[in-house]
């Protein structure tokens, strides 16, 4: 039975990553301009230097039939991305490079709005209806409002460009020698700080209100007023059954935000200037690397449907009602 389960998991998403990509393939191909406008400039070079380059990168031939079955044999079926049309080097190594820092950042974000989230919302649900519950939920309707992007630029504004406490961007201080590793970790953090200052609260206030929801949803239910009529405390009852079927929603969402936070990684680390594969892709798009395209979406994608396919795992082993749908 799990064998099935986990081959049909694996085909529905090997279909989804298939379409997936063949829109990334397309998209930017079909959309005004081309790699050479922004690789040469200069309106004096002459017009065979540039159908040269449209040679050198396959981009002189038809996207149907000739491109499109490039893409198929050398991304779908060797995992081939060729080189970057920008940095003239190998995409996967271009990735590689930036993919731990969007990694560091959207791990630590995750990690603590989903924990911060999940007690605020405990929190919340126990005190339903009261002026603290009142109060919680309507900063965490505000925050959850908020435009990453605007946050971003508030943060700067105010602590790196007023204040002077924290840099503009990057994730390391540039030419800096460092004493030893924990002086290194402290300047990562020092960086790192104002991007999760843009990013956590946003989310938390995700998880707090899928959470304060769901708990006083599932309070109306049966099995939970046949707890208290059993006579276990309100902790044992509001911990032990409430809060603990109040996770499975919870525990899809975590997942597909691995993936809505690898797309606003697009935004958050642009304006921050932070060299994750955020700051890559936009930089890809803006320069029509369709290489580079295609290579940071297909770890994009991997990683969210990877994602969502632990989650429905999850899922099936905390609530065995799904495990008695699939068998």
């Amino acid at each position: 039975m799990i064998g099935s389960f986990l081959l049909k998991k694996f085909v529905q998403k090997l279909a989804v990553l298939f379409i997936v990509m063949t829109l990334v393939f397309l998209i930017p191909r079909l959309a005004p301009g081309s790699p050479i406008d922004y690789l040469v400039e200069d309106p004096r070079i002459p017009g065979e230097v540039k159908e040269e380059l449209l040679r050198k990168f396959g981009l002189d031939r038809p996207i149907f039939p000739d491109q499109y079955l490039d893409f198929l044999r050398n991304v779908m079926l060797r995992g081939d991305f060729g080189y970057s049309f920008m940095y003239q080097r190998p995409v996967f190594d271009v990735i590689m490079e930036r993919l731990p820092w969007t990694i560091l950042l959207l791990g630590t974000a995750l990690a603590i709005s989903a924990t911060l989230g999940t007690f605020a919302g405990i929190f919340a649900a126990w005190f339903r209806g009261g002026k603290k519950d009142y109060v919680v939920t309507l900063t965490a309707l505000f925050l959850r409002s908020l435009p990453v992007f605007w946050t971003g630029m508030i943060l700067l504004l105010a602590f790196s460009y007023y204040l002077n406490i924290f840099p503009m961007g990057g994730a390391t201080t540039a030419g800096t020698e460092y004493s030893g590793f924990l002086d290194y970790v402290a300047d990562v953090l020092w960086h790192l700080t104002l991007p999760l200052l843009a990013i956590i609260p946003i989310f938390t206030a995700r998880y707090l209100l899928v959470m304060r929801n769901t708990m006083v949803d599932i309070i109306r239910e049966d099995f939970v007023i046949t707890a208290v009529a059993k006579g276990l405390e309100d902790r044992q009852v509001m911990l032990g059954h409430v809060a603990r079927n109040a996770l499975l929603p919870l525990t899809t969402m975590l997942a597909i935000d691995v993936g809505v936070m690898m797309g606003g990684a697009v935004i958050t680390e642009t304006v921050f200037s932070y060299p994750g594969v955020g700051s890559l892709i936009y930089d890809a798009v803006m320069n029509h690397d369709y290489p580079l395209i295609l290579g940071a979406f297909f770890i994009v994608s991997v990683v969210t449907l990877v994602a969502t396919t632990v989650a429905e795992l999850l899922y099936a082993f905390l609530d065995p009602r799904v495990r008695m749908g699939e068998a």
